[in-house]
């Protein structure tokens, strides 16, 4: 009986030591980078490949989009555009990263906004939120140098979805 009760509580300990351990290693986790693409329809620009690079901590998602497909004819000075991007849950909610940063681009060279900024809760995964057919709904928002524009996505993101 005392070789069991002493199992009991050597097992018990490594369980709780693990339990401790776990959001620790998830958070560890959420901050590494995670890369996807996806494409989009963004009107007059045409169907573009976004590429996204997003990660997490603390409850903030952070990403990056950029797209080498269009480039724009003239030097885009850094943080003077609005980005945001919605992204969606398996359970049909949605999650909105906005933010107004992007380092300064030369003209004709790939363009890179973000970070766009977001709470995520651990365990979320996030994918393109593609609007329904005939919807009004956007997938993402853009303004550089007065240019407005919207896209809605097309795919769903490959590899797969943002695991934060």
């Amino acid at each position: 009986m005392r070789l069991s009760m002493k199992t009991a509580v050597i097992a018990s300990t490594a369980l709780l030591g693990l339990g401790a351990a776990a959001p620790a290693i998830a958070a560890q986790e959420c901050a590494v980078k995670q890369s996807t693409t996806a494409q989009y329809d963004c009107g007059q620009f045409g169907v573009l490949n976004i590429s996204l690079e997003g990660s997490a901590e603390n409850g903030v998602g952070s990403l990056y989009l950029s797209n080498d497909q269009h480039l724009f004819p003239v030097d885009i000075p850094a943080d003077s555009t609005s980005t945001s991007l919605t992204l969606q849950r398996p359970d049909g909610s949605t999650v909105t990263f906005s933010g107004t940063s992007n380092p300064a681009i030369p003209a004709n060279t790939k363009v890179t906004v973000g970070p766009l900024k977001a709470q995520v809760k651990a365990g979320d995964k996030l994918d393109s939120y593609i609007p329904a057919a005939g919807s009004s709904d956007v997938s993402a928002r853009l303004s550089i140098l007065g240019v407005n524009n919207t896209c809605k996505a097309v795919t769903k993101q490959t590899p797969g979805p943002f695991s934060f």
